[in-house]
Parts: C-alpha cells; structure tokens; sequence
C-alpha cells in the first residue's frame, strides 16, 4: 500500500493536481485507521498492540506481495474473526494456516501462532495461487481454502470465494465511509 501512495502521489502530480503527498498519505494513515477500527468492531478482545500488530503485518504483507489490504484482512475476518490466537481443526493464527501446509514451507505449529510470520505466510500463499491461476482472484481464494487438486479438477466449492469477496465489499464500503468522515 506505501508503494501505491508514492505511486498515486507522482501520477497526480503528473496529472496536476494540487493534492500532495501529505494529503494522500493522510488517507492512508485513515485507511489504517479505520481498517483498525472495523477489525476491533468485528472482535472486540482484541488490545490495541493487538490491533496495531495486526495492522502492521497486513501492511507488510500487501506491500510484499502486492495483495490488496482490504482482501488480506477479509480472509483473516472469514478464517479467524481476527484471532490471531484461534487453533481450530489443525488450523493456526489469523489466516487459518493447517499444519500440514506450515511444515511443508518449514514453518512449525509455534511459529504460525506468531501473526507477523501466520499473515506474511498465508499472503505469500494466496500471491501464488493468484499467479497460478492468472490473476483470478476467487479460484485463488477458492484454492487457498480447498487445495489446488479440487480446483484444477473443478470440484470445488464456490461458498468460501463469496463469502470472502463479500467481507471485502463491507470493508471497503466501511473504510471509504470512514476516511470520508474523518
């Protein structure tokens, strides 16, 4: 996202406008803001190192691996409600990272628990699925969720891509909302 601001900053240069890097920096700290604020909504145990941990690992990992924020935190909202402590079904951390798919990277179950490294890994994944199938978010999400082997078949569900795409649309309708406020 910080490349995309310098980016958006020089274009608009270009183009003339008299908005500034201030400026367009400026949204992206109330884009942060306010994608702090709908994750604390939607789990309010979190603490606020919590939060900010959360915030800064999602920023990193969009930066890396040119993943959208707003679809980053709607997988970890689907996979986790934003726990980054949640253990289900051999599953680990805020992006649900199983076991099996940790070790296979050299990751160990105590290092999954660790957000930093469970959202740097589980971006990482969903960037090559989304390469592998040219760009194509929802059948990256869909392989993200059920495995390579069913998509490439074609017998997969498409219940998790919606849902995703879905807790996407109500954080961007959220953090737009809320940058134009502030």
């Amino acid at each position: 996202m910080r490349k995309l601001i310098v980016v958006f900053a020089f274009i608009l240069a270009l183009l003339g406008s008299n908005l500034t890097y201030a400026e367009v920096q400026d949204d992206s700290i109330k884009s942060d803001d306010a994608l702090k604020t709908f994750m604390s909504s939607k789990n309010s145990k979190l603490s606020d190192q919590a939060l900010n941990n959360l915030m800064k690992s999602i920023n990193k990992a969009s930066d890396n691996y040119n993943v959208d924020e707003e679809l980053i935190a709607a997988v970890i909202w689907q996979e986790s409600n934003f726990n980054p402590s949640l253990t289900y079904n051999r599953c680990i951390g805020a992006m649900q990272i199983h076991v099996n798919t940790g070790k296979a990277y050299g990751y160990t179950s105590e290092d999954l628990y660790n957000s930093d490294i469970n959202i740097d890994f589980g971006t990482r994944y969903l960037s090559g699925h989304i390469q592998s199938y040219g760009g194509d978010v929802l059948k990256a999400l869909s392989a993200y969720n059920q495995g390579t082997t069913r998509v490439n078949k074609g017998n997969y569900s498409t219940k998790y891509q919606s849902q995703v795409s879905a807790k996407m649309e109500t954080i961007k309708t959220y953090v737009a909302t809320y940058v134009a406020s502030h």
